[in-house]
C-alpha cells in the first residue's frame, strides 16, 4: 500500500516534477541514474546475482584440476623418458658402448671380438659382421656371424650387461681344429660370477661348418639351421642341427636330418645325430656317443645304427655298383661303430653288422662270373641275381681301404654267394667268394664242364671257388680260367664236343 500522504495516482507532469525535485544529493540505491537519448533520465538497477552453494561443481573443477596436472605430470614424465630414451640410444651407438660391448663379447666366449657396423635401437641390437678368433689351444678356430640381429632387454642400454631373448644370425661359418696342447684355449681369462653376455637362444639360418684346413676340409657341413641354448633344464648347453649337406673325405655325400649335441666340460654328447644319403629320404644313418676333442691320443667311438640305408651310401658308389640294396644294422657285441681319433692326421674305422632290410632285395652285379653263368645255364637270371633270403655281412671301412666280409646270399632253389670282397683307396679289388649253384640246375643244364667245376653238393648246393680281382670299374674274377681248365680233363664229345667258354658267351 501507498503511504498516507501520497496521493494514489500520479498524472505524467507530477512525476516529472518529482524527479526535477529530487535532491541531487538523494541517493540512489541499488541503482544508476542515466539519461536516455530523448534526454529523459532513468534509474538502472543492477541485478543482484544469486549466489549459492553447489558442490556438484566444485567436485567437476576439482576433478578437472587433478586430471590437468596429471596430464601435466604424464607429458612431463614422458618427455623426460624420451629424452633418457634418446640419450642412452645415442650413447648406445657411441664409439666407447661400441668398445665396453666388444669387451663383454670377448669375456664371455674367450675369443678376439671384430665387429662391423654396429647399432643399437629400442628394440634390438644389430651388426653386419661379427668375427670370433679363439687361440691355438682350443677346438674352436674361428666363427664369423653375418647379419646379426640380437633381441635385448631394455636394462641392456645401461651398459652393465647384454641381455635378452635371442640373438640371431643369416649366416655364420665356424671352423674347428685339432687343439694345441701348450697354447692357451682363451684369449682372456674366463670369469667365475655372471657373463656380461646372456641370451636365451642364439640361431644361426644358413650355418656352415668346416672341420681341418678350410683349403681341404676334413669333414664340411654346409646349409644347416643351427641354434645353441647355452642354458636348459640338464644345465648342458645344447646345439640343435636340422638339415644341411655333408661331404666327408673319401665318403659318399650325405645329408643331415637333425641332431642333438650337449657339452660338459672338454667332451661333446652327441645325443642322437640322424643322416640320410645325398638322393635318398627313406634310409637312415644314426650316430650316437661321446667325442673328446682334446684327447688327441684317444680314439672316440660313436654307435652306428642304419635302418633302410643304402649299401652306395655307406661303401660308396663303386661298391654299390656290385652290391646294391637297403640293409638294416645287426646286434652285435664287437661291430656297429664308427672310431676315430682327433689328432692331426685322424684316423677313422667303420664296421657294421648289417642284414637286409624289410622286403628290399639286395642284388649282385658286375662280376665276370655271373655273365659266364647265365650264358652256361641259359638263364638270364644269373646275370643279376637277386638274393631275398639269409642276408649277412660286415661292412668295414678305414683309411680309404673297403671291404665287405664273412658275406652270406642265398637265392632258394638257384643260387648262394659266401666269401668276401675287399676295395683299397685307388680302387683296386682283391678277395674271395664261394659260388652255390643248385645241383638240379646243373645237372638240367647239360654242361660238362660246369659239371667238372663244381664240388659235390653241400648244404643243397655245389659250391665253386673264385678268386676277385681287377678294379671296382672292371671287375675280374677266374670263372673262365677255370671253365676252361674243366676242359682238359674232359673227353671231347663225340660229335660236336664241348663248346669253349667265348663260345657261351658269344652275344646270340
Amino acid at each position: 500500500m501507498s503511504a498516507p500522504s501520497e496521493p494514489e495516482k500520479y498524472s505524467i507532469d507530477d512525476m516529472m516534477d518529482r524527479l526535477k525535485s529530487r535532491p541531487a544529493e538523494d541517493p540512489i540505491e541499488n541503482g544508476e541514474l542515466v539519461t536516455r537519448a530523448d534526454g529523459s533520465q532513468a534509474i538502472r538497477v543492477r541485478k543482484k546475482k544469486r549466489r549459492s552453494q553447489q558442490p556438484h561443481k566444485e567436485e567437476r573443477k576439482n576433478q578437472r584440476r587433478a586430471r590437468m596436472i596429471q596430464v601435466s605430470g604424464g607429458l612431463i614424465l614422458l618427455l623426460l623418458a624420451l629424452f633418457c630414451a634418446g640419450f642412452a640410444i645415442a650413447f648406445a651407438n657411441s664409439a666407447p658402448f661400441r668398445e665396453r660391448l666388444v669387451k663383454k663379447c670377448t669375456l664371455s666366449s674367450g675369443a678376439d671380438i671384430e665387429m662391423q657396423q654396429f647399432r643399437m635401437n629400442p628394440t634390438s641390437a644389430n651388426a653386419t659382421t661379427l668375427a670370433f678368433t679363439w687361440p691355438g689351444g682350443n677346438v674352436l678356430d674361428n666363427l664369423t656371424l653375418r647379419g646379426i640381429k640380437a633381441e635385448i632387454s631394455p636394462v641392456s642400454f645401461l651398459g652393465k650387461s647384454m641381455t635378452g631373448e635371442t640373438v640371431g644370425a643369416g649366416e655364420g661359418t665356424l671352423t674347428l681344429r685339432i687343439p694345441q696342447p701348450d697354447q692357451p684355449s682363451r684369449a682372456v681369462p674366463a670369469t667365475d660370477g655372471i657373463l656380461p653376455i646372456r641370451f636365451k637362444h642364439y640361431a644361426i639360418q644358413k650355418f656352415h661348418l668346416v672341420i681341418g684346413d678350410p683349403a681341404a676340409p676334413k669333414i664340411r657341413m654346409r646349409n644347416s639351421e643351427a641354434t645353441f641354448i647355452p642354458h636348459n633344464p640338464t644345465e648342458r648347453p645344447q646345439l640343435l642341427l636340422n638339415r644341411g649337406e655333408i661331404t666327408v673325405n673319401g665318403w659318399p655325400k650325405l645329408r643331415m636330418d637333425r641332431s642333438h649335441i650337449e657339452f660338459r666340460d672338454n667332451e661333446a654328447d652327441i645325443i642322437g645325430m640322424r643322416l640320410k644319403h645325398e638322393t635318398d629320404n627313406k634310409g637312415v644313418f644314426e650316430l650316437s656317443g661321446t667325442v673328446s676333442p682334446y684327447a688327441t691320443d684317444r680314439a672316440s667311438t660313436l654307435a652306428v645304427q642304419l635302418d633302410s640305408f643304402l649299401v652306395s651310401g655307406i661303401a660308396g658308389p663303386q661298391i654299390g655298383r656290385l652290391f646294391s640294396g637297403r640293409i638294416n644294422t645287426l646286434p652285435s657285441a664287437t661291430s656297429n661303430y664308427l672310431s676315430f681319433t682327433p689328432g692331426p692326421d685322424p684316423a677313422s674305422s667303420l664296421s657294421l653288422n648289417f642284414g637286409n632290410a624289410l622286403a628290399s632285395p639286395f642284388e649282385v652285379n658286375g662280376f665276370p662270373f655271373l655273365f659266364g653263368l647265365s650264358q652256361t645255364l641259359d638263364d638270364e637270371w644269373f646275370s643279376r641275381p637277386v638274393f631275398d633270403h639269409e642276408i649277412r655281412g660286415i661292412l668295414r671301412r678305414a683309411d680309404g681301404n673297403i671291404s665287405i666280409g664273412d658275406l652270406n646270399l642265398e637265392s632258394r632253389g638257384r643260387m648262394a654267394l659266401r666269401g668276401s670282397v675287399a676295395m683299397t683307396s685307388d680302387q683296386r679289388l682283391s678277395g674271395e667268394l664261394e659260388i652255390g649253384i643248385a645241383e638240379g640246375m646243373i645237372n638240367s643244364s647239360g654242361n660238362r664242364r660246369l659239371n667238372g667245376m663244381f664240388s659235390p653238393s653241400k648244404e643243397g648246393f655245389r659250391w665253386l671257388s673264385l678268386k676277385i680281382s681287377g678294379t671296382a670299374a672292371t671287375p675280374a674274377d677266374n670263372f673262365k680260367d677255370l671253365y676252361d681248365s674243366a676242359a682238359v680233363m674232359i673227353k671231347p664229345a663225340p660229335a660236336s664236343g664241348i663248346p669253349s667258354f667265348e663260345e657261351l658267351t658269344r652275344p646270340k
